[in-house]
């Protein structure tokens, strides 16, 4: 996340953020979360994510429509947040702050199967948002999605103003959280990640953690400094993992694992 990032003017007005902080005690504060991102980021796509280190997202708001809500946010959270750049940089970071796809996604990401299969082909160009820690193991996420067509602000002047806006919304959810009795699904509620079994009755574990790399857009250079070995290796093993997978090409890894991943009918 770019700490260098100047923050917008500040907004001419802050009266939909002080109608927020008078909702920290009440079940309509997500309601209210809401309404402050509309009336700051009108016709932007957004979503308010519960990210746990002990299972899956949970969708807490979002303002899209039913179709798209279908399309994006049902197989974000049932798979593809296995593979999401954004859920794995606070999975090993525990991060806060505000951020921009391209500042936590690996360099190849935007060649990758996961980015032309759930960004492109759904019309989604570029996302931002923000992390809001909650506990150690827990944050609120807030992820806005830019979709072509869209007469939308441009991400950067997005993320110029929510720059601006983080600390307070940052200071009224972590008082909303602490006061809430809002119900999220308990680890046991929820599937565990699959990620780690994909491929392991026919890969070695190094052929795998090649496997997860190149799932996740990460290039051949990024892999071999990743794990220190050379990029003729990592040739080697993904050669190696492709003829045991019976595969030819990256697309079809990535076919593999949704296949892998698609729950039973």
């Amino acid at each position: 996340m770019n700490a260098s990032r100047h923050p917008a003017t500040p907004p001419a007005s802050l009266a939909p953020v002080a109608k927020l902080a008078a909702q920290v005690r009440s079940p309509d504060f997500l309601d209210g979360l809401g309404e402050v991102l509309a009336a700051y980021f009108p016709g932007i796509s957004h979503a308010v994510f519960h990210f746990s280190a002990q299972g899956r997202p949970s969708i807490l708001a979002h303002n899209l429509e039913a179709t798209r809500y279908q399309r994006v946010l049902v197989p974000y959270v049932e798979r593809m947040y296995l593979l999401d750049p954004i859920f794995q940089h606070w999975e090993r970071h525990r991060a806060s702050g505000v951020w921009s796809l391209d500042e936590l996604a690996p360099s190849g990401f935007r060649d990758s199967d996961y980015f032309a299969t759930y960004y492109r082909d759904l019309g989604l160009h570029d996302e931002a948002g923000a992390f809001f820690p909650l506990t150690e193991q827990a944050c609120l996420s807030l992820s806005f999605g830019f979709y072509r067509p869209s007469p939308a602000p441009a991400a950067e002047e997005v993320l110029a103003l929510l720059t601006y806006l983080f600390p307070l919304l940052e200071s009224l959810i972590g008082q909303f959280w602490l006061a809430s009795s809002l119900h999220l699904p308990s680890a046991d509620d929820q599937a565990p990640s699959q990620l780690h079994d994909f491929g392991r009755d026919v890969l070695s574990d190094r052929e795998r953690e090649v496997a997860w790399l190149i799932l996740r857009g990460h290039s051949s250079p990024e892999i071999a400094r990743q794990l220190g070995i050379t990029q003729g290796t990592v040739k080697n093993h993904r050669k190696r993992l492709y003829t045991r997978l019976n595969i030819s090409s990256q697309a079809e890894l990535f076919r593999q694992f949704m296949l892998f991943q698609q729950p039973p009918a």
